[in-house]
């Protein structure tokens, strides 16, 4: 990961003034590159996809370091993300989910529990995709990641009550979407 960020600063087309703005971008690379890989995986990239859509949100931060707010970093590479999310899935016009998406392997986990686990991610990809972007994006932030709805709400920036109500409205439709999926299994394994 550290080659990304050096490829990033030793970019000569970026504009990096200074030790301090590059040590500034190695920090927010390293405590927040996780988080935007995910949030770009679960917004419908592939995983090279989300590879290249990161660091390109990087290359955005380096070239715009200077106007970056301190304190706001996070901020401002979650709302870059977004744009470069959205703008990548207009090019595609459909999600990509690859089999190891969220699926975190144990040591002992045993076959059928493996299989299981893929389906319940396959599921929810599922679901994810027939939600709205913003309902999508609340959800994703704060049941998957776990954020508080004050942290969801900065980072989205709409009021926290917005917030409140849109992850609401996405806790109802993810529900909703289970249920009938899980009665469109059943009556499909009943009739075999």
């Amino acid at each position: 990961m550290r080659g990304i960020v050096q490829s990033v600063v030793s970019n000569p087309s970026v504009p990096m003034r200074g030790e301090a703005s590059k040590a500034r971008l190695e920090r927010m690379f390293t405590e927040h590159h996780d988080f935007i890989w995910r949030l770009l995986r679960r917004l419908g990239l592939s995983q090279g996809g989300a590879d290249d859509a990161a660091q390109h949100v990087f290359l955005v931060a380096a070239e715009r370091i200077n106007d970056i707010k301190l304190g706001s970093e996070r901020s401002y590479l979650f709302g870059t993300a977004l744009r470069v999310a959205r703008s990548q899935n207009r090019f595609d016009r459909r999600w990509v989910l690859e089999e190891d998406m969220d699926v975190r392997r144990g040591e002992g986990m045993r076959a059928e529990e493996r299989i299981d686990q893929q389906r319940a991610v396959d599921l929810m990809g599922r679901i994810l995709e027939g939600m709205t972007l913003e309902l999508r994006t609340v959800f994703i932030l704060s049941e998957l990641e776990g954020m508080t709805m004050p942290e969801v709400a900065a980072l989205v920036e709409i009021p926290v009550g917005t917030a409140a109500s849109r992850l609401r409205r996405a806790r109802e439709a993810f529900r909703a979407a289970a249920a009938e999926l899980e009665s469109k299994l059943n009556s499909g394994s009943k009739t075999s």
